[in-house]
């Protein structure tokens, strides 16, 4: 049988024709589109994109339509790397496609895919580049098709996607990169609802998540279930650094998640349930130096409903670790932490249409085993503080500010001051009601403060306070505190010494109630158990109390002049209503020690106890006063009376008392500052002071029995003063001296420290005497005070009649004080006496029978002084001078006997003998002509030590030795 036989039959053609057909879509699906593709494709890419695509091979088996493409890569214009992957395969289902009327593949699966994302300058990137040209082609007129109704009908029986890759890196150089990328999905319909997902990758640091994905296309409904794991927080701090003034160094981050986004009829609603998020060993800095170290912060029971616009927590936990915080002159570091970083300019602003308000409420905020470190830099040496929280919560937490927030709190200040708070806020309106407790806190942390200020040591201190904090407003402050409050162990020392300054045992506050509105402070007694008080004067004269007044060395950084203070908002407010039911001090004592004098002298206060009750700012109330005391044990002492400091105007009339204080304990002040010491005597003191209409008006009544003075002092600080001549003037015939001191002017208090005051009582009294005895002495016999100096004409030694009757007013008075003895000195002036001389001398010489006029010489004594001024110098002088006066013989007449009278000297025993002369005088008139007994006058020496003090007699009283 030939061919053209067997060709003939009509099987055989047809046989023919399937085998051709066969080997022609063999030829074309399993080797031509292969090679179409590997061509093709990388063509396109160039003339649609900036970049060039490369593909290592494509295969196509015919018979189990399965496509695949290895080794594509896409590169930029500059050659580097975009994306690719290293195999890729999708398995047709050609028979279940023709049969169900939609695309049907059994697997799509696409290995090793990477992408490498690089930002460029001014928000472009690689990306971007490449698809430059399909982004910037002109847009199409041919109108859009309409969109389907329900999407179209593919089914997937599994996808899957394996060792994924994505790197991302911004224009600054930061980078991340997300590995072993992993997605898997079966029985995946794009019509169906229930299409799931597998979703896994891995970021650097070895962090995973992990995707559980439920989707549907219509309606649109996407149910995400995610889980974080450990994720390395470091790897993406680079791409948000620029957002913020801080730095993380550390930190970790674990989530849950249930996600679902659902379209709701014209709405798109995305949903958050039963989330959680966990940050755990946060490290934050700024500048290398630490902010916060934070062990975990977890974030449970997280619900967010986007439609609803509804955010819900159950608990956000801070819990181990510590926060550092410095307070600048430009302010809290902290504030500027979100500060903005000035790269991006400000947007303009856009008006819109105000949304709707999220309901936001946490269900409670707890913080555990977290520490404050706190920085004060706005002294001159940086202070710091410490806050442990052991426990603290607050919640509910609402968007609505009008619901209250239940708040406490259990900490430490500086490790060892317990603060416990318990309480309720409301945001808005403010308001606050809690129970406060703060023990033992050290007032010795206040130091840095305060201590440039005051020069004073405060060496320890405790404060404790429990009470009942409300505010019930912020504008005004409506605040108010009821409760106790001590101060415990209180010392404070003189910075110099390292003494005791002022001390206590306790200070009670009971029952203590504050408002700020009205402004005013209640407190029913104040306890103060064993309070002392210690006054020295050191051997300079300086007390340490002078140190605590004296200015500080130099102010605060913050000071400012007072022009460039602003002023006070609150200069009107009433002042602060004060009522102190009573005040009461138990078991003190003050000492009292002056190291000036030699030998040293102290005293001291004992058993000094009493009250002061009803202290009250009512102008019109008076706070009694009754304290009681002994100095040096046997002597006591009283002060009691009345007192309003609280007023506007004060009023103050008190009485201190000191009875049977014996003087020889003064020895120290009388022998260093009188000279003498005391062999005996006793000193009761009374004072009185009364103030009121801002004037002090004091009685000082000092009474000295039987006081006799002993032998001198060696002390360099002894005065020079008469001191006997004192006592003499002031002590009656029955030994006792009754001295009444009355003070008056504008002062705030008196000085009440008992040394000082004793001291001062007595010793200015002395002092006054002994400087002014004529003016005493003419106070103590109810007359004028008498002359202490009799006055001469210049150049005479008579006794003028005014005179006369000065010195018979003190001899009135010396006889009333028989120890007194007078003594006399005369005196000179030598300008006015030496010129009188003088003239007396010159006058006869020149042959006048009167005293020449030094300004007009008469003209007929011409003569005589061209004469006498020729013989002083030479012949001819006298005319030679007169050329100086032309047409005024008067003057050169006058110029003659001015110089003639400077020529003529007169001697110092010429003045002596003036001086002595007077004194003389004096004695004279004072004897014989006023009957004063010549023994109690005595003449002082006044040749030896001329006294040039005036043309007088100087006289001085003293004391019968």
């Amino acid at each position: 049988m030939d061919i053209k036989t067997v060709w003939a039959r009509p099987w055989t053609k047809r046989i023919t024709v399937v085998v051709a057909l066969l080997g022609l879509y063999l030829l074309l699906s399993g080797w031509v589109l292969p090679r179409v593709i590997e061509r093709q494709l990388p063509q396109l890419a160039g003339e649609q994109l900036n970049g060039q695509l490369t593909l290592g091979q494509a295969q196509f088996h015919p018979f189990t339509w399965q496509l695949q493409l290895h080794r594509l890569a896409l590169m930029d214009a500059d050659g580097q790397s975009l994306a690719g992957f290293e195999h890729f395969s999708v398995d047709l289902d050609p028979w279940r496609s023709l049969f169900s009327w939609q695309a049907c593949l059994r697997e799509v699966s696409l290995t090793a895919p990477y992408v490498n994302y690089i930002e460029r300058a001014e928000g472009d990137s690689n990306l971007m580049q490449v698809l430059a040209p399909v982004l910037n082609a002109p847009e199409d007129d041919t109108p859009a098709p309409a969109p389907a109704a329900k999407p179209p009908g593919v089914t997937i029986d599994r996808i899957q996607l394996s060792q994924g890759r994505v790197r991302y890196q911004q224009q600054d150089g930061a980078s991340t990169e997300l590995t072993q990328l992993q997605l898997q999905a079966t029985d995946l319909a794009l019509a169906a609802q229930d299409n799931r997902l597998q979703l896994a990758l891995t970021g650097k640091g070895g962090g995973t998540l992990a995707l559980s994905v439920v989707a549907g296309l219509n309606p649109l409904a996407l149910t995400v279930d995610g889980r974080l794991d450990k994720a390395d927080l470091t790897r993406y701090w680079p791409f948000v650094a620029r957002l913020f003034n801080f730095d993380l160094q550390q930190g970790l981050v674990d989530a849950q998640f249930s996600l679902r986004l659902a379209q709701q009829q014209q709405e798109l609603e995305l949903a958050l349930s039963q989330s959680q998020l966990t940050l755990s060993q946060l490290l934050l800095t700024r500048a290398q130096r630490p902010l916060l170290n934070l062990e975990s912060l977890a974030v449970t029971g997280v619900e967010m409903s986007l439609l609803e616009q509804r955010l819900g927590l159950d608990s956000v936990t801070l819990s181990g670790g510590q926060a550092r915080m410095q307070l600048n002159p430009q302010g809290l570091d902290w504030a500027e932490l979100l500060a903005d970083s000035g790269e991006s300019p400000a947007a303009e602003p856009v008006q819109q249409q105000p949304a709707p308000p999220w309901q936001v409420r946490l269900t409670q905020l707890q913080l555990r085993d977290l520490g404050l470190a706190f920085t004060d830099a706005t002294q001159a040496e940086p202070v710091s503080w410490r806050l442990d929280l052991d426990q603290a919560s607050a919640g509910p937490i609402s968007s609505d500010l009008s619901q209250s927030i239940d708040v406490a709190l259990a900490s430490r200040i500086n490790e060892r001051s317990p603060l416990t708070f318990d309480g309720q806020v409301t945001p808005q309106p403010f308001s606050l009601t809690s129970q406060l407790s703060l023990s033992t806190f050290a007032l010795t942390d206040t130091l840095p403060y305060w201590q440039s200020l005051v020069p004073l040591s405060l060496t320890q201190g405790a404060l404790s306070t429990q009470g009942g904090l409300v505010i019930q407003g912020l504008s005004p402050l409506a605040l108010s505190y009821d409760g106790a409050l001590t101060v415990a162990d209180l010392v404070t020392q003189d910075p110099e010494q390292g003494r005791d300054f002022v001390k206590w045992q306790s200070l009670k506050v009971a029952d203590l109630s504050f408002t700020t509105v009205p402004m005013a402070l209640s407190i029913d007694t104040v306890t103060v158990d064993q309070p002392y008080a210690r006054v020295i004067i050191e051997e300079d004269g300086s007390t340490n109390i002078q140190a605590l007044t004296a200015p500080a060395e130099a102010a605060p950084a913050s000071a400012k002049p007072a022009a460039e203070q602003p002023q006070s908002q609150e200069t009107d407010a009433a002042p602060i209503a004060i009522a102190i039911k009573r005040i009461e001090l138990n078991d003190g004592g003050a000492f009292f020690a002056d190291n000036s004098l030699t030998p040293k002298f102290a005293t001291g206060i004992e058993t000094l106890a009493g009250s002061i009750e009803g202290l009250n700012s009512d102008p019109a109330s008076r706070a009694v006063v009754d304290i009681r005391g002994q100095v040096d044990r046997y002597a006591p002492m009283s002060l009691t009376g009345e007192l309003q400091p609280l007023a506007v105007e004060s009023f103050i009339d008190l009485a201190l008392t000191f009875d049977n204080l014996d003087l020889t304990s003064l020895n120290a002040y009388s022998g260093t500052y009188a000279g003498y010491y005391i062999d005996q005597g006793q000193l009761d003191l009374a004072l009185h002071y009364a103030l009121e209409d801002q004037m002090l008006r004091g009685s000082n009544q000092v009474v000295v029995d039987k006081l006799k003075l002993g032998k001198r002092s060696d002390s360099d600080k002894a005065t020079s003063l008469p001191v006997a001549l004192a006592i003499a003037l002031m002590q009656d015939a029955n030994g006792v001296i009754d001295l009444g001191l009355e003070v008056s002017g504008n002062v705030d208090e008196p000085d009440f420290a008992i040394g000082p005051l004793i001291g001062k009582a007595l010793f200015n009294a002395i002092t006054k005497i002994v400087t002014s005895p004529f003016s005493l002495l003419g106070s103590l016999l109810g007359g004028e005070e008498p002359a202490n100096e009799v006055v001469f004409v210049a150049g005479s030694d008579q006794v003028a009649p005014a005179q006369k009757g000065q010195l018979k007013q003190l001899v009135s008075a010396l006889a009333q004080r028989p120890k007194l003895t007078l003594s006399v000195q005369g005196a000179v002036m030598p300008a006015v006496d030496g010129h009188a001389l003088a003239k007396a001398r010159l006058d006869p010489r020149l042959g006048a029978s009167a005293e020449v006029d030094e300004l007009a010489p008469d003209p007929a004594l011409e003569p005589a002084l061209v004469a006498a001024f020729d013989a002083t110098r030479e012949v001819g002088a006298a005319e030679a001078l007169k050329v100086s006066y032309p047409d005024a013989d008067a003057d050169w007449r006058a110029e003659l006997y001015r110089q003639l009278l400077a020529q003529t000297q007169v001697a110092d025993d010429e003045l002596a003998a003036l001086a002595a002369a007077r004194a003389d005088a004096v004695k004279r008139v004072l004897s014989d002509d006023l009957g004063l007994a010549a023994n109690r006058v005595f003449i002082r020496e006044s040749r030896v030590e001329l006294d040039r003090s005036g043309a007088k007699v100087i006289l001085e009283l003293d004391a019968d030795p």
